[in-house]
């Protein structure tokens, strides 16, 4: 790999260690605003994404979470039935953690029975499976459904409204509050295009035998069959996910996930003006993704980036490597030409443990940074003996003597 590699050394005070300086530096995903009087991609499109028919939309790749194109990112709008998204994942926390059972039968209470909207049509207190319940909400969007799989998991809809929104917080969804389980319309019930885009990728992640439901087509309880809302599913064999959504308030929305050649992105839109608009708008976004853009895992390599002296240790040099392997979005072809700065310091002093954060690696393409990672020793250096410590000290002293 023709990657060019660079090492940028900071003066740092005598015999302090790096140690945590950089502790707080992780991976950042750089987001590219593509408003029409505001492009900023690395080239242009075939697509004139300016004209995607939405008031809000994200192009988020899955494995980094980089963000290369959207409009109204993280402005609050109403979610519709797109907040069933967030009722599934905290549903398959509890079932993951056996507060609850697919198993369980789940009384149908006279609110859940009344829910306006796109319902399953279970019958006032009788007993459904829970598990069919989760299917309804998956497919079919039941209403009826959420509220169910709220009073079940958590006692009541205030409840588990407040268990969505703890579960947002831990995802760090910074702009969505959730005041019911099916997304019907509250003034204070709001979702933004990234958070569900976030969120849809932790589903995808954390759940994914889950996940695989979000494709099926139709859902049948007492003898109704009905049609997953998703229409991309049956105008792309590559698209597997996630939900639509529809209030006035909220306009049409959609977000939508394909997986191609063992890539997938995932595209959100909230406030389309019909069906087709939102269709239309997540399979060009879509489509855009995979012509253009190639995610490519970087610093995935065995050996050391650099090395380092090291004084009053054991040895004279510590090994660096970077923390983790990073996942990045790159246009297609254009691999070689991203740029890797290193900054490290030019000593360190011991003892070094193996994994200590001692420095960080920017990549950058076209002088963007696209993504940071800490550098962290690959060895345990303990302190040298008397003997050592004395040269080195007086080799550390004419050092700084001749740099300053």
């Amino acid at each position: 790999m023709n990657r060019r590699t660079r090492i940028i050394v900071h003066q740092l005070v005598a015999r302090s260690r790096i140690v945590g300086v950089l502790l707080a530096l992780l991976m950042l995903p750089v987001s590219y605003s593509l408003a029409e009087e505001n492009v900023d991609l690395f080239f242009d499109s075939t697509v004139r994404l300016s004209d995607v028919d939405a008031k809000a939309w994200v192009l988020m790749e899955f494995e980094s979470g980089q963000t290369i194109a959207s409009l109204n990112a993280e402005q609050a709008y109403p979610p519709a039935s797109i907040t069933k998204l967030m009722t599934n994942y905290v549903v398959y926390e509890a079932l993951a953690s056996g507060d609850i059972k697919l198993e369980d039968q789940v009384s149908i209470s006279e609110k859940a029975w009344r829910a306006e909207g796109s319902r399953m049509f279970a019958k006032v207190n009788s007993q459904v499976e829970l598990q069919h319940l989760l299917k309804s909400t998956v497919i079919q969007s039941g209403n009826d459904a959420a509220i169910a799989l709220a009073e079940h998991t958590a006692g009541s809809e205030i409840a588990f409204a407040q268990k969505m929104n703890q579960a947002a917080a831990r995802l760090s969804l910074k702009h969505s509050r959730f005041i019911n389980s099916s997304g019907l319309p509250d003034d204070e019930h709001v979702m933004s295009a990234r958070d569900i885009a976030l969120l849809s990728a932790a589903i995808i992640r954390e759940y994914p035998d889950f996940y695989k439901w979000y494709s099926e087509k139709e859902y049948t309880h007492n003898n109704i069959t009905q049609y997953n809302r998703n229409k991309l599913l049956w105008r792309d064999s590559t698209v597997d996910g996630l939900k639509t959504g529809h209030t006035e308030a909220a306009g049409y929305c959609l977000v939508g996930s394909a997986e191609r050649e063992g890539k997938r992105w995932i595209a959100v839109v909230l406030g389309s003006t019909d069906e087709r608009t939102r269709e239309k708008a997540v399979l060009d976004l879509l489509d855009y993704a995979f012509v253009a853009f190639q995610p490519v895992k970087l610093l995935d390599q065995q050996g050391g980036l650099a090395s380092a002296t090291v004084y009053f240790g054991e040895v004279d040099d510590v090994l660096f490597q970077a923390e983790r392997a990073v996942n990045v979005v790159v246009p297609n072809g254009r691999e070689a030409d991203v740029v890797t700065d290193l900054r490290l310091s030019p000593y360190y002093t011991a003892p070094i443990e193996v994994g200590d954060k001692m420095g960080v690696a920017t990549l950058s393409l076209d002088s963007k940074p696209i993504a940071e990672v800490p550098l962290v020793a690959m060895s345990t250096i303990k302190e040298g003996g008397l003997w050592k410590q004395f040269t080195d000290g007086i080799r550390l002293r004419w050092r700084n003597l001749r740099e300053n």
